[in-house]
């Protein structure tokens, strides 16, 4: 496994050395798996000292033999200009859709560079024989192809956690094709929705003229598997907390005895100009001012943990969250109430879990956002079916947890309107919608989500040098002349040029023949069946040849 930071980080304090956990959900999610295989982390160590140290290197010696935690060492020119740089002032922001925010500068591509050649020297250490490489995220877009150059045996699979943008937003970036070109080094690639998926295959279409499948396209000599599958939590570390946790029991008991007043609004969020914060809070203010009769009822406990402060956007962001509360809290603010509690820290595991047992509804509504674990791990605390997830529906989650009440976070007055559903929403229906996402956030763990990226790539890596002109196995007529008699409801999903006609040099001259326009007629007719022709030819193409066939559905251009 290799990520930009391992689950662990070095900090010095005076002339010592010490440990300290990281954050994020990669960690959480991957820990479990790496558990239950002989495999090994690679990352950065957090660390930009370029001197020798006793105590540093017993550290890591202790990170590589006790946890399999393998650290790559990043000078500060390379650090800073790798992941404050290139990654977080231009990646990042392009990904997420905020190109006004992007800051290309070619000197932080250089240290780009080096880092994912640094990355691709730790690996190439460790490799083993038959050792499968698993990629993740948007820091290291060049590194599978640097190790297929190497090493072109090698599996490789690649995972983006961030959203992958629209080609028009994609092809703004300098170097986009040194970009997608080093994704697809990588024999299996993966996203979190099918939405995101798409991005990529027109980018690759716009930028680098290759055609692709839903699922794979041909780079050369190799076919590159694609696919969209969100990863999950492992929701038996908060389910035994709830049940077994001493301090977390404690903590909900505390929870209930300060706020037992009144229902509890939940947000948990790195503080990024990514999440909507101000947007929220915005939104919460619009909601006291139109719902009086809540004033004194309700609390909003917003956790923002703390996040590349050294970005200047970061730090604007930061000011901005602390005067918005600030004249929230002072606008409202009785001596025996505060409309909002404000965490500006990270939380330990044990007092999230407390804080989302006892919250009434999660306000989970970022801007763009890749997927979203914590909309997870709220749902993984509501065994009993006592929670509301209010969710944006521009977090990847949302495409998977269609029970939570979905909300345009840029809509103040929808967020507020919501906010308020939420709140008065009947027992019954709230049950039956937090049980549902409960029951497939239990199903869709991390744990079925790592078990599918490591077979699916597997497969990749078996299938890499097979080429894909042989012609597909034909249908057996018999076989399907049989079901299509017996079924009572059909669905027939016709393509046009190469399936209903035969490819012709000018397109327009592809025109249908009659025979194939009273075919069309007939089964369209069927009173048992549903017709749709799905083609990439134009709406006034299709019109023209077959608008006046009735119950004919066109899906053009």
């Amino acid at each position: 496994v290799v990520s930009n930071r391992l689950p662990i980080s070095l900090k010095r304090s005076g002339t010592f050395w010490h440990s300290k956990a990281t954050a994020g959900g990669l960690a959480t999610a991957m820990n479990p798996i790496l558990r239950g295989s002989d495999g090994i982390w690679i990352g950065w160590s957090g660390d930009t000292s370029e001197t020798t140290d006793k105590n540093r290197d017993a550290i890591l010696k202790v990170w590589a033999e006790k946890h399999r935690y393998f650290a790559v060492d990043l000078d500060q020119e390379t650090a800073n200009g790798f992941y404050e740089g290139l990654a977080n002032q231009a990646l990042w922001p392009l990904f997420h859709h905020f190109p006004s925010l992007l800051r290309f500068d070619p000197e932080h591509w250089q240290a780009y560079v080096r880092a994912n050649e640094k990355f691709r020297d730790e690996i190439l250490k460790h490799l083993r024989p038959n050792d499968l490489v698993w990629i993740h995220d948007y820091h290291f877009l060049l590194l599978p192809q640097m190790l297929r150059e190497l090493v072109p045996e090698i599996a490789i699979g690649f995972f983006l956690h961030v959203p992958f943008p629209s080609s028009s937003v994609f092809r703004t970036l300098p170097k986009r094709e040194k970009l997608l070109r080093g994704m697809l080094g990588a024999d299996y690639v993966g996203f979190h929705t099918h939405r995101y998926l798409q991005h990529f295959r027109t980018s690759i279409l716009r930028l680098l003229g290759l055609t692709s499948q839903m699922d794979h396209l041909e780079a050369g000599n190799r076919i590159v598997r694609l696919d969209a599958l969100p990863i999950g939590i492992a929701p038996h570390q908060f389910t035994d907390l709830l049940t077994k946790g001493a301090g977390t029991r404690k903590q909900l008991s505390e929870l209930k005895q300060r706020f037992g007043y009144c229902k509890i609004l939940l947000s948990v969020d790195r503080l990024d100009y990514t999440k909507g914060i101000p947007e929220r809070l915005r939104a919460y203010r619009r909601f006291l001012q139109e719902y009086p009769n809540w004033r004194g009822k309700v609390v909003l406990i917003q956790v923002a943990v703390p996040s590349r402060e050294r970005v200047p956007q970061y730090t604007r962001l930061r000011r901005e969250v602390d005067e918005l509360i600030e004249e929230i809290n002072g606008e409202w603010r009785t001596p025996h109430w505060s409309p909002i509690t404000y965490l500006r820290r990270n939380l330990p595991q044990a007092e999230l879990a407390a804080l989302y047992a006892n919250a009434d509804v999660a306000l989970v509504t970022p801007l763009p956002d890749g997927l979203n674990l914590v909309a997870k791990e709220y749902v993984a605390c509501k065994s009993a079916g006592d929670g509301v997830l209010v969710l944006s529906e521009f977090a990847g989650a949302a495409a998977e947890m269609g029970e939570a009440l979905l909300v345009n976070p840029y809509d103040e007055e929808c967020l507020s309107a919501t906010i308020a559903r939420a709140l008065s929403l009947d027992e019954t229906e709230k049950r039956e919608r937090m049980m549902a996402l409960y029951r497939r956030v239990h199903k869709n763990n991390v744990f079925a989500w790592g078990d599918r990226f490591i077979t699916n790539l597997t497969t990749a890596a078996q299938t890499r040098s097979k080429q894909l002109h042989n012609e597909p196995r034909p249908l057996e007529k018999k076989q399907l002349v049989n079901a299509f008699t017996q079924a009572q409801s059909r669905l027939i999903m016709l393509d046009y040029d190469g399936t209903l006609t035969p490819f012709a040099s000018l397109p327009q001259s592809a025109a249908p023949s009659k025979t194939l326009i009273d075919l069309l007629e007939r089964l369209a007719q069927d009173e048992h069946s549903t017709v749709a022709l799905i083609s990439g030819r134009s709406r006034i193409d299709l019109e023209r040849w077959f608008g006046d066939i009735p119950r004919l559905w066109i899906a053009a251009e």
